[in-house]
């Protein structure tokens, strides 16, 4: 169960989390708090940090992990400080994850809450929503 968890924690932080104003280029703190519906055990909130480039945040780079390909994003709107996307992500074998996230993103960070499926459900799970934040804490090292 910790496997398909962890799994889930990678492809999912390989989304995009865009924002409409251009994101600062920095360092930014970044916090992954997954939720499993049905599940009694459920994973810590995760952080790690992340540093964004100005030609990151030009070509898009910092809002999607190159780690993951095998993630899609669809019907992506921005507007305003308001941002939403569909995602639909390959897994192991023939198992996907499927969804939708939106939220609010500034020049500094953002947060985004992303609800979605396994398709077939895995080990038992088939729902679970996420929230993804970042924050930007200064000048990359």
């Amino acid at each position: 169960m910790r496997h398909v968890l962890t799994a889930a924690l990678l492809i999912m932080t390989a989304l995009p989390a865009a924002a409409s104003a251009p994101l600062q280029p920095g360092l930014y703190d970044i916090s992954v708090q997954i939720v499993m519906k049905g599940t009694p055990m459920q994973m810590p909130v995760m952080t790690f940090q992340q540093c964004l480039t100005a030609q990151d945040i030009a070509n898009g780079k910092a809002y999607a992990s190159n780690e993951n390909k095998d993630c899609t994003i669809g019907k992506l709107v921005q507007s305003g400080n308001h941002v939403s996307y569909d995602f639909s992500c390959a897994m192991e074998g023939s198992h996907r994850m499927v969804g939708h996230a939106s939220g609010r993103a500034h020049a500094t960070g953002y947060d985004v809450m992303m609800t979605g499926r396994f398709v077939p459900a895995m080990e038992g799970m088939g729902e679970f929503s996420q929230k993804l934040s970042a924050k930007r804490i200064g000048v990359c090292k």
